[in-house]
């Protein structure tokens, strides 16, 4: 159930990191042509102006671009994970009366690693 749950989380963030790279593809476009129009209208000169230029852009697409890549790694990360599930059955478990059983356990486990 839980998997079915974060592939759905997933569809969804990487669906609106979708829209919001179309968003910001269209503001791009939006302000090379603003940037274009004004220059050729003589009202801007590339020359000096690189600051302004390059904050127009950051200012109104740059964050958008950001938030997509955000967006995007949160819903691959969910869409990665997995709910933690134990593949040992229940009855495999084995209980101990008192803990000199238990250490006895430890310490055959010991042997076995050496």
């Amino acid at each position: 159930m839980k998997n079915k749950i974060y592939l759905f989380s997933s569809a969804i963030i990487i669906l609106a990191a979708g829209l919001l790279m179309t968003f910001t593809t269209w503001a791009f476009l939006q302000c090379r042509e603003i940037i274009t129009q004004a220059k050729e209208a003589g009202r801007l000169a590339a020359s000096g102006n690189e600051y302004d230029i390059m904050s127009f852009y950051m200012g109104n697409c740059g964050q958008y671009f950001v938030f997509t890549l955000l967006l995007a790694a949160v819903g691959l990360l969910l869409l990665k994970r997995q709910s933690p599930e134990t593949n040992a059955p229940v009855s495999s478990v084995k209980k101990y009366a008192n803990d000199e059983e238990l250490d006895e356990w430890f310490d055959g486990m010991d042997k076995k690693d050496n």
